[in-house]
């Protein structure tokens, strides 16, 4: 994960509360490794070394309507169950079919944040019309640091 946006996300966590964003720990080698598998064996593809990078150092993150997916489902400090894991997101959208050539790596209310498996691309979709692409990008970092750009100008039109 490239370190300017490893950056912006400590300094969106100081900057916000508890219920503005939540920021998963890190997450271990096993969960990792299970995921890695589980990816591999229900969907045939590889993740990209900066998505890992990024679950290694914050396995999740949820702030300002955009949720980026964690390793696996957590439980947040109040209880309550933190669900937009990879897989079980991943598992519902190819449910729809159209989707099997997407690997998804997050949403907000309006889009979803998606690897073109068959392209190679990485991609700002429309959530409503999926065939329209907003944005796209050749690395994982790319589109990261979108979304991660999003939360910070959603955080300061609150303040």
């Amino acid at each position: 994960m490239d370190e300017a946006i490893r950056a912006e996300i400590i300094n969106l966590r100081e900057a916000l509360d508890d219920g503005e964003m939540y920021v998963g720990p890190p997450a271990t080698m096993a969960d990792i490794a299970s995921l890695t598998s589980a990816v591999w064996v229900e969907m045939a593809a590889k993740l990209p070394v900066e998505y890992l990078d990024f679950l290694e150092n914050f396995d999740g993150l949820v702030a300002c309507g955009v949720f980026i997916y964690s390793s696996h489902t957590r439980v947040r400090a109040n209880g309550k169950l933190a669900r937009y894991d990879f897989m079980r997101m991943n598992r519902l959208g190819r449910e729809l079919g159209f989707m099997d050539n997407f690997l998804v790596f997050g949403d907000s209310d309006l889009d979803e944040y998606v690897l073109d498996l068959s392209r190679g691309k990485y991609q700002v979709r429309d959530r409503q019309a999926f065939d329209n692409v907003f944005e796209e990008f050749e690395t994982f970092d790319g589109l990261l640091g979108h979304m991660v750009d999003l939360i910070v100008h959603w955080s300061k039109n609150q303040s």
